[in-house]
């Protein structure tokens, strides 16, 4: 078995998709206080213990804001590998994702976050730039295997463009 820091590097990034990330002040790990709300709200509307706002680096996943306790060494990282990234699918394919059980999904089982940590549902929407770029994803996360009700998905793609224009006005401003 290779170890993550054994394997090859594979680029998720293209270059405008970074460019984007970093005219959006995203591209370091820092908290979003101004986003908390959101994610709040998703964690009460699906009864999830988890909700994130992550965005994809080429090497990482950085949370800009999150609901739940996050394992300790999860928090203090600020994120995970971008292999691990529930939200990385959506740096080719940019629709929607929901994953019931991801320790019997081939993509997810193996990894830390489901056989440590315990993660097993997943629902999660792209956040798409006004520029079109993916940068990340708006998700929840639950730690039993679960339905997400029919009606999430156009709920959480309504708070994805709130998350877009709230991180853009900012830009916009100047902070």
């Amino acid at each position: 078995m290779m170890l993550l820091e054994e394997r090859p590097r594979v680029a998720f990034a293209p270059h405008d998709r970074l460019l984007d990330v970093a005219r959006l002040g995203l591209d370091h790990e820092e908290p979003r206080p101004y986003l908390q709300d959101i994610v709040d709200q998703l964690a009460g509307r699906l009864g999830a213990p988890f909700a994130l706002i992550d965005v994809l680096l080429d090497g990482a996943q950085v949370f800009l804001a999150g609901h739940g306790p996050l394992p300790p060494w999860i928090a203090e990282a600020g994120g995970t590998p971008i292999e691990w990234a529930f939200c990385r699918p959506f740096l080719t394919v940019r629709q929607p994702r929901i994953v019931r059980d991801l320790s019997e999904d081939p993509m997810w089982r193996d990894t830390r976050l489901v056989k440590v940590e315990g993660a097993r549902a997943y629902i999660g929407v792209p956040l798409i730039s006004h520029r079109g770029h993916v940068i990340g994803g708006l998700c929840a996360v639950d730690v039993v295997p679960r339905d997400f009700p029919a009606e999430a998905i156009a709920m959480m793609e309504s708070l994805a463009t709130e998350v877009i224009d709230r991180i853009e006005s900012r830009v916009a401003a100047g902070g």
